[in-house]
């Protein structure tokens, strides 16, 4: 049915796609602002989206009622704030073990104009 709610399994393969191809655009930063800003709102919004979608179901299709379901909840908007941040966090942490890798293996040669630079 259109208006089903989606199971919690799915929710979670929901907020984690969404994650992955937020973090694949490297929009994570801007997603967080963006999730945070509206996260007070969300069951009102989700409700009207819903309401103003309804007449265009018929042309783009039911593909976009689990995600609407989901998001309108503030919890799942919060794990996909949590699963962004995390995913951040690691990555940061990745980077860091890159530069010290680097640093010990002594590759210290500066790079792009910094190289010209005498000191």
């Amino acid at each position: 049915m259109m208006w089903d709610e989606p199971t919690p399994e799915e929710k979670e393969d929901i907020i984690k796609r969404v994650a992955e191809t937020i973090y694949k655009y490297d929009m994570d930063l801007v997603a967080i602002l963006f999730l945070e800003s509206i996260k007070p709102i969300a069951s009102v919004g989700g409700q009207l989206a819903r309401y103003m979608i309804a007449p265009f179901v018929p042309f783009i299709g039911e593909r976009s009622m689990p995600y609407l379901a989901t998001f309108q909840s503030k919890e799942n908007l919060e794990k996909l704030i949590r699963e962004l941040e995390e995913r951040g966090k690691e990555e940061e942490i990745e980077r860091r073990q890159r530069e010290e890798r680097k640093a010990r293996e002594g590759d210290t040669r500066k790079k792009g104009w910094r190289r010209y630079l005498p000191f």
